[in-house]
């Protein structure tokens, strides 16, 4: 049962269409294991560069009113290595928590607790490459007052695992993960066991090789108790997008492929509109006007995952022959913490209505914070004006300059927030059309993009990119399955915009996508699919290994980057849709 069907806004002759070319998005990559280096990326010669960040140590704990010293590893293009602790340009997410010494004070990389939180967010930033990972400020929690499982109503499949969390808000505004504390029961072991503390894992659960059904999972911690359904079926198998193209396949009811009707293939239209697109992309003045020495930028933007990809991504393509160095200034906008919400606001400052965890920095504007951080402190961009930087002086790049997006986002815990995953579309009171992690992230896509288009008038075209696997997660910050059903969120999108752009009805999730005659859009495309199933390799030999992972098993490490960072070089230097990005 495919969504567009579910939801009633397919048209009868849209199931009809013909099928256009091929997204240049699977070409094979050398992913399956080792450092993940791509053979077709020239890094040139000449003086190496920097192409991949890691921090010591990773998913670190302090104590409010101690120190944790972080340490910062600059990985080069001659596969050398040096310490930049000294030179690393250090930041935390929320100072509110944690606050951290940057490069030019006494201590760079000294990380003091502020106020106890699970996930704050480290930085550590060198020669336009970026590393993140998390700190876990512990303290004085007080009472319990709130606990919440991490996961809401989840399927998998017989003979499958799944790791659930358990976690905790505490009387002094606190809150911890608490899983191997919590107390776990499954009402029926022998459909799907669950492990209790003490145990190896305490909230894995193991479904029955032969089993099918709902069992109920409770947990209790500090006196409070909650519950959830978990569902095994046979079609709660996680096959990646890319390969679920068999009319036969689909998972809990919807049917795979990223583009409509469990299709790779972009549709005609949307194909011919994409190339319209990418030929209208153009170097431009710092006025929007259209200039041989002007900029084309291209931006990433989303949460501390993006940030740490892009700027690799970045540095690689730097350093590459394969890309246009006269005009494409490529930049990375994505900041740790700054997760979807913050996003979907184009001005002033984020309500708390709006996004209820702003605090801090994330109250000021995610796009205002672009502007004058990002755009305008890009020295080294291509048509940089001698002199340029920061505010109060002249910009290097503006916003009339940007013209391309790639976008990767995601909700920081998904069930805490009491989103649940997907369900079963022949089950009794399944309703996709709301209340679930994968149709929020959809609504959400579709107010970043228009948001961007308000604060960037020339943006002609929107890439998307949805999570990496998070089967190894420690914490339920973005588990399984959530990152892998974010997939549907974009693959939903693209189609709510197809089918507007070819006269059908607005979706109301995705609201308006329209790119024509002045629309409140751009173009928008897989641009590309990242998640794999663990260590099964997908068609074109990806695979996420737990070697690719920082300790907290969802930021990737310098061996995880480079594999994501492959599978953006092998899109962008070989789409029909970029040629804006090739010399």
């Amino acid at each position: 049962m495919t969504r567009e069907n579910h939801c009633g806004l397919k048209q009868l002759g849209f199931q009809l269409r013909l099928l256009g070319l091929t997204l240049g998005m699977l070409a094979t990559v050398a992913c399956g294991g080792g450092s993940g280096s791509s053979s077709n990326v020239s890094t040139g010669g000449g003086t190496p560069v920097v192409t991949a960040m890691s921090l010591t140590p990773t998913n670190a704990s302090v104590s409010v009113g101690s120190t944790q010293q972080f340490s910062a590893t600059a990985g080069y293009s001659d596969k050398s290595s040096k310490d930049v602790t000294t030179l690393a340009a250090w930041s935390s997410s929320d100072t509110g928590f944690a606050t951290i010494q940057s490069a030019g004070e006494s201590n760079p990389g000294l990380a003091t607790g502020v106020a106890p939180n699970p996930n704050v967010n480290i930085t550590a930033a060198y020669s336009g490459v970026s590393a993140v990972t998390t700190l876990n400020v512990t303290g004085s929690t007080g009472t319990p007052t709130s606990f919440f499982i991490g996961q809401i109503n989840p399927a998998i499949a017989p003979g499958a695992k799944l790791q659930m969390f358990g976690y905790a808000e505490y009387s002094d505004g606190s809150a911890v993960w608490v899983t191997s504390t919590t107390q776990w029961v499954s009402s029926n072991p022998a459909v799907a066991a669950i492990q209790d503390t003490g145990q190896t894992s305490p909230g894995l659960v193991t479904a029955a090789a032969a089993a099918a059904g709902t069992v109920k999972i409770t947990a209790s911690f500090g006196g409070l108790t909650q519950s959830t359904n978990l569902t095994v079926a046979t079609n709660a198998v996680p096959i990646d997008l890319m390969d679920m193209t068999s009319s036969s396949q689909n998972y809990l009811g919807f049917a795979g492929g990223l583009y409509e009707d469990g299709s790779d293939t972009v549709p005609a239209s949307h194909d011919t509109a994409g190339k319209t697109a990418g030929a209208a992309v153009q170097a431009r003045d710092q006025s929007g006007n259209p200039s041989a020495t002007g900029a084309v930028v291209f931006l990433g933007i989303g949460m501390s995952n993006a940030n740490e990809e892009f700027s690799a991504f970045l540095a690689t393509a730097a350093s590459s022959s394969l890309v246009n160095h006269t005009t494409l200034a490529m930049e990375d906008g994505a900041s740790g913490a700054a997760t979807a919400c913050y996003w979907t606001v184009a001005t002033g400052q984020i309500p708390t209505s709006t996004c209820p965890d702003a605090k801090g920095v994330l109250l000021d504007n995610q796009y205002d914070r672009v502007r004058d951080t990002v755009l305008a402190a890009a020295t080294g961009a291509p048509s940089a004006p001698a002199g340029c930087g920061a505010p109060p002086k002249t910009p290097c790049l503006t916003e009339e300059q940007v013209q391309v997006l790639w976008i990767k986002n995601a909700n920081p815990r998904p069930g805490i927030a009491n989103e649940r995953t997907l369900c079963d579309t022949s089950a009794s009171g399944c309703l996709n059309d709301i209340g679930t992690e994968a149709i929020l992230y959809e609504s959400q896509l579709g107010k970043i993009i228009r948001a961007a288009k308000l604060r960037y008038p020339n943006l002609q075209q929107v890439f998307l990119s949805t999570r990496i696997y998070a089967g190894y997660a420690a914490d339920g910050l973005n588990p399984e399955p959530y990152a892998y059903e974010y997939g549907f969120s974009a693959k939903w999108l693209l189609e709510a915009q197809i089918v507007q752009e070819e006269g059908g009805t607005q979706d109301l999730i995705a609201g308006d996508m329209s790119y024509t005659n002045g629309g409140k859009a751009a173009w928008t495309a897989w641009g590309t699919y990242l998640w794999a199933d663990g260590t099964i390799a997908r068609s074109d030999g990806t695979t996420w290994l737990s070697s690719d992972f920082q300790s907290d098993g969802t930021h990737p490490n310098a061996q995880g980057t480079t594999k994501v960072v492959n599978l953006l070089m092998d899109f962008y230097t070989g789409s029909v849709y970029t040629p804006w990005f090739r010399p």
